[in-house]
């Protein structure tokens, strides 16, 4: 009886250690998918801003807008746009990208590499236009480029994994995926 009775225990807990090889595997081979809402709100904050130069040219960004795009490995953002040039205003749209950048001391997501995708402006000269696509990266790295766009959440088994083995960030199914795991070779 105690043999037999060893034996279930062995039974019990090689079955009890294998489930945990494949529940860590799994976890630690897997992706962590981030809402474009969740972005949006962590984003939003930031804005409006204000940008003058020499009091002459001014750029106002306000209600941005997180725009993820099947495949993409950047985060999209459209934000409303004022120019004032010289006492004459002019109102539209600007469309950002940037690559997300993991820091993985903070399980922290960062954008650079900001980059104007489009620009929608009814009657803005194209010296106005050029003016917005020279400074409208700049004031929108100033919003984004120090602050975090998402810091992973490392009380659970998932964001604790992924703090330390994130593998690429891109859009899957209109969300950001941040996948995590061994490389892949």
């Amino acid at each position: 009886m105690s043999r037999r009775l060893a034996a279930i225990t062995a039974a019990l807990l090689a079955a009890v250690a294998l489930a945990t090889c494949a529940a860590v595997n799994h976890l630690a081979d897997g992706h962590l998918d981030i809402e474009q809402a969740e972005l949006q709100a962590r984003i939003a904050p930031r804005f409006p801003t204000h940008q003058c130069k020499l009091v002459v040219a001014c750029l106002d960004l306000s209600n941005p807008v997180v725009v993820l795009t099947e495949g993409e490995d950047r985060i999209g953002l459209t934000v409303d746009t004022k120019v004032g040039l010289s006492g004459r205003e002019y109102t539209g749209r600007v469309g950002f990208s940037g690559r997300p950048r993991y820091v993985p001391g903070e399980g922290q997501l960062f954008l650079d590499d900001l980059q104007i995708t489009t620009l929608e402006f009814a009657g803005l000269p194209d010296e106005y236009a050029a003016l917005v696509k020279l400074r409208g990266p700049a004031v929108i790295n100033a919003q984004l480029r120090s602050r975090p766009v998402y810091t992973l959440d490392a009380s659970t088994a998932k964001g604790a994994l992924a703090k330390r083995a994130v593998r690429d960030v891109k859009v899957v199914g209109g969300k950001l995926r941040i996948s995590f795991g061994a490389a892949t070779t």
